[in-house]
């Protein structure tokens, strides 16, 4: 039973260490990642390891766990011809969490949160949807996660401010607390930080600073938001952080990547070793941070060394 809200424990002032990543650690051990719907299908064909993936990070010291629903959201299942499992799916993927940290006694109190994400069929996000049907498609993924028992929801991958918001409608209203997370890149000039969403590469570029400010605007007065970087490198994670530090001052989180992607797999081979990644999250946490994770090519051992270090 939990004793404290996540709400709660964000607002106490100690850190919370977040769990690092799913698809990438799944990929790593050997689950075959689907072209189209990334990391979704492994809660039917390789549960067990969800399961245990989840139960190393709460061996590893982890407070809050992002459950697989990365990749689970309608508009992804439809185009992997699996619309018949959203619920099943969503279901599954908060049910193999508790079910993991259920096992295991870290002597920490745990939590969950669903993960809903701006991922799209093939990860090509110019194929999401039309808004309506997007923020349709985000409220129903938001129902099933909160129906099934997550304590808060993750907004991931977020670029723009017309998707941002159909995210954040379509969550807040369910009256759990909401992260609202933005992927960042440095722009052409090495100073300027950008989203990164579908047009990236295409020449529409937006300024963290640009889509921060509406998203954070629609924001209802009163709800238990957290703005979020997420799925970026160590040293853009820095100088977003400053952005986000001057345009809010709300709970912030932070979760980078670490590592390359060459289809079809990661490549673990380049990514940082423990040591670095807690040396960058103490920086972070330093600096205002509340809750501190990984995402992509951070495991377990980053965690580990990371809650080895931030415990209080």
């Amino acid at each position: 039973m939990k004793i404290m809200k996540i709400e709660d424990r964000i607002r106490s002032g100690k850190p919370t260490i977040l769990d690092g990543a799913m698809g990438t650690e799944l990929d790593r051990r050997g689950v075959p990642l689907d072209v189209v719907a990334w990391s979704a299908r492994a809660m039917e064909i390789h549960p067990h390891v969800v399961r245990e993936v989840h139960a190393d990070y709460a061996r590893a010291g982890a407070d809050l766990h992002i459950v697989n629903s990365f990749a689970t959201c309608r508009y992804v299942l439809e185009g992997a011809g699996l619309a018949d499992k959203v619920e099943s799916y969503n279901r599954l993927a908060v049910d193999l969490c508790k079910e993991a940290i259920g096992e295991v006694d870290n002597g920490r109190e745990q939590w969950i949160a669903g993960s809903i994400s701006t991922y799209a069929e093939s990860s090509d996000r110019s194929r999401l949807p039309v808004l309506t049907q997007l923020r349709k498609d985000y409220h129903e993924q938001a129902m099933i996660l909160a129906d099934a028992g997550v304590d808060m929801f993750a907004l991931e991958m977020l670029f723009d401010v017309d998707v941002s918001v159909a995210a954040l409608e379509a969550t807040v209203a369910i009256g759990l607390p909401v992260s609202i997370g933005f992927t960042c890149r440095f722009g052409a000039d090495s100073e300027t930080v950008e989203t990164y969403g579908p047009d990236f590469d295409s020449g529409a570029k937006l300024l963290l600073e640009d889509v921060l400010r509406p998203v954070l605007a629609a924001v209802p007065s009163g709800t238990d938001s957290i703005v979020a970087i997420m799925h970026s490198e160590f040293d853009v994670t820095d100088k977003a952080l400053e952005i986000v530090n001057d345009l809010w001052n709300g709970p912030i989180a932070v979760y980078p990547n670490s590592g390359l992607y060459e289809k079809p797999h990661w490549r673990f081979d380049t990514v940082c070793d423990p040591d670095a990644f807690v040396k960058a999250a103490h920086r972070w946490w330093q600096n205002g941070v509340s809750i501190v994770g990984g995402c992509c090519g951070i495991g377990p051992d980053h965690i580990r060394a990371l809650a080895k270090r931030l415990s209080l």
